[in-house]
């Protein structure tokens, strides 16, 4: 098994370890192989399955890309207003084949409709393929960031429930994942570049939430700066094409959404999302999510002041989903990144994996899937595994301390 690792020799005392006549668990280096090879064996085998499922036409209507297709085709033949109006917009939906019973508002800003609008000129099938064939290579890439040789990164993009998650729901997470991971690998050889992948990357909003405090935390003042004419460039190019009305309208209608998401909330792993699970109500969820947001935020912007840091971007990477009120199982295969660089950092510093890191591990990994198997189901534990997983790799001495390519 040592080709999943790599030719690095690794070495671990066998068995229960002791430290102060305490003793804990820890797997020794062939476990840790095999815990590593168990894992991406899962992961590739669901994403198998997830892709044969839309390849099949197991799954009815490409799931929720057949929706965003929609909302292309209405931007591609000039009436993209109506993705703002609920009642219209589903009446279009369901004209063109998806199920009345579903319920597919629009809350994404208006830039998104650059994207869609091409893709609404092809025919559902094409569209939805090219989409994730796009958004899948270019998830690889951002994972890779040029290390081939090193196929441990790439095969952890592959082989991550989450990457299926987001190819069966038909939604946007490989594209988003490959613009964040990409924004930050890029960040301080190609500065520019990466401002602008972080300025695409707002037309989901609620996932750059620690983008502004970890460059600020860095001072990387040109990517901030490519950022925002970034969005500032999509802002107008999409008032030129669609109509500059669409910004109000958008507005209106996300005041709406952010009031009637409560029935989703079984398929978001945020603090606010599991508070809800509660008995609690949206006020005491919002101070939780809160508090928890501004911790995250510290932690963030403490571990960016040593710069930009494999550690520092794991923690965006599954911070991200514990600062934000609002994300889905299908935005998180950014978070594979994070457990990459973090299993791939204890080994080549020939650290065991404790019982503790193991089950973290395990479980962030395991976690959009679960959610969407378990569907709200076992009550508001999804933010744990992220939780567990952050605090882990806020810590120092799990990382060597060279900083990133």
């Amino acid at each position: 098994m040592s080709w999943l690792i790599g030719a690095r020799p690794y070495r671990a005392e066998t068995g229960p370890t002791s430290a102060g006549g305490r003793y804990r668990l820890a797997l020794r280096a062939d476990g840790f192989k095999l815990y590593v090879a168990v894992l991406a064996a899962l992961g590739a085998t669901y994403t198998v399955l997830c892709i044969k499922a839309m390849a099949t036409g197991a799954l009815y209507g490409f799931a929720d890309f057949h929706a965003l297709w929609v909302s292309g085709v209405l931007a591609h033949d000039g009436q993209a207003l109506v993705n703002y109006d609920d009642a219209a917009l589903h009446a279009k939906q369901v004209a063109m084949g998806i199920d009345a019973h579903r319920i597919n508002p629009f809350p994404y800003p208006p830039t998104l409709l650059l994207l869609l609008a091409p893709l609404g000129a092809l025919p559902l099938p094409l569209a939805f393929w090219l989409f994730i064939g796009l958004t899948g290579a270019s998830f690889v890439i951002a994972m890779a960031a040029g290390r081939w040789k090193d196929f441990r990164w790439p095969l952890m993009a592959v082989a991550a429930p989450a990457t299926g998650i987001a190819i069966v729901a038909g939604q946007s997470g490989l594209l988003t994942g490959a613009l964040m991971i990409g924004g930050f690998r890029l960040a301080t050889s190609r500065p520019l570049l990466a401002g602008v992948l972080f300025g695409l990357l707002t037309f989901k909003p609620q996932l750059g939430v620690l983008i502004p405090v970890a460059l600020l935390s860095a001072g990387l003042w040109r990517v901030a700066a490519s950022a925002f004419l970034t969005t500032l460039v999509g802002v107008v190019v999409s008032g030129l094409l669609f109509g500059f009305d669409l910004w109000p309208a958008w507005w209106r209608q996300l005041r709406d959404y952010a009031g009637g998401y409560d029935v989703v909330v079984s398929l978001m792993p945020t603090v606010y999302a599991n508070v809800l699970k509660t008995s609690a109500g949206p006020l005491a969820a919002a101070i939780e999510q809160g508090v928890v947001s501004v911790a995250v935020g510290y932690v963030v912007w403490r571990a960016f002041r040593e710069g930009v840091t494999e550690r520092a971007m794991a923690l965006v990477f599954v911070g991200t989903f514990l600062a934000t009120p609002h994300a889905f199982n299908y935005d998180m295969p950014m978070t594979s990144a994070a457990i990459a660089a973090y299993l791939i950092a204890r080994y080549e510093m020939a650290q065991r994996l404790t019982l503790v890191e193991t089950l973290a591990a395990a479980s962030a990994y395991l976690t959009p899937f679960a959610i969407l198997a378990l569907h709200g189901a076992g009550g508001p534990w999804s933010w744990a595994p992220l939780a567990a997983t952050f605090a882990l790799i806020a810590r120092r001495d799990a990382w060597p301390s060279a900083r990133t390519r």
